[in-house]
């Protein structure tokens, strides 16, 4: 890919460029709420949010990183109790063509949220992920918090990665997942206006296994976390109150990570959960 033609990796757009303002020019911003952007957590992590006392939330914006807060439109659950949504973020990576090897060995399908700046890295991974039936969806071109970018920021890292994504597969992608599940009432209506369905994950069932990378939490601690949720699966629930089934939250990062995925797959087919790309969960 010629990276001339696309913002610097890892940094957010340029929103002042010609074509950041006429993709700008097709949001109705009446439409979209007036919710401040969120403050960084440190001068060194500006673009993570830092929640406010709990006092001073406004629990009108659905802030999802401060309490929780998902709306009915929000995926965070498949519908059959019998379904495994199994995600990947942050990728593509080297390591990505391990851990779809192994299912292709499988012959399982998984979504996977693309970081733009990475597939100007790794283009070929990405085409070989689509070509084997894998389910790809939007995580951005910075992996930035989405709360703490401004209105025009926030269509700059969309765009630019779909545009990227769709030179390389000729794909366009319907669901988006925000940054550390980054999300409030103002993000929501941006992402809606250009076309994408929010995707969380079901509470519980964030595998935490980016915190391996960085020296956090051992791999038997996730293993011992990811049994118990299995051993309650009969408590998740969808939105509207339903019984479903889980949508994790995992990583294409690392050995370490890709090593823990394939226990845990192993671990939740033993127990009759059938790991699926989200498309195919959700019809």
């Amino acid at each position: 890919m010629n990276m001339a033609l696309y913002p610097p990796r890892n940094k957010i757009p340029d929103v002042n460029s010609p074509q950041v303002k006429a993709w700008v020019a097709e949001i109705d911003w009446s439409k979209v709420p007036n919710i401040p952007v969120a403050a960084g957590l440190a001068p060194e992590t500006p673009h993570f949010p830092k929640c406010p006392p709990v006092e001073e939330l406004d629990r009108t914006t659905c802030w999802w990183t401060c309490y929780g807060c998902t709306a009915p439109t929000d995926i965070i659950t498949c519908p059959s109790t019998n379904q495994w949504g199994l995600t990947y973020d942050d990728g593509p990576s080297l390591v990505t063509r391990t851990m779809t090897k192994f299912l292709l060995e499988k012959k399982m399908t998984a979504t996977f949220f693309i970081v733009g700046s990475r597939v100007l890295e790794f283009p070929d991974i990405l085409r070989e992920q689509v070509a084997q039936g894998h389910h790809i969806g939007m995580h951005t071109w910075s992996h930035s918090a989405l709360t703490t970018l401004t209105n025009h920021e926030i269509v700059a890292e969309i765009r630019w990665t779909e545009k990227a994504i769709r030179d390389v597969t000729g794909l366009t992608m319907k669901y988006v997942r925000p940054p550390f599940g980054d999300i409030d009432n103002r993000v929501r209506e941006i992402l809606r206006q250009m076309g994408y369905t929010v995707v969380i994950w079901t509470k519980g069932w964030d595998t935490n296994d980016w915190r391996m990378l960085m020296h956090e939490i051992p791999e038997r601690e996730i293993l011992q976390n990811f049994k118990n949720s299995l051993d309650n699966r009969a408590i998740v629930r969808s939105s509207n109150d339903k019984p479903a089934g889980p949508i994790t939250l995992e990583h294409d990062l690392s050995n370490d990570t890709v090593r823990v995925s394939r226990t845990l797959i192993e671990m939740a087919s033993s127990r009759g959960l059938q790991p699926m790309n989200l498309a195919t969960c959700l019809g």
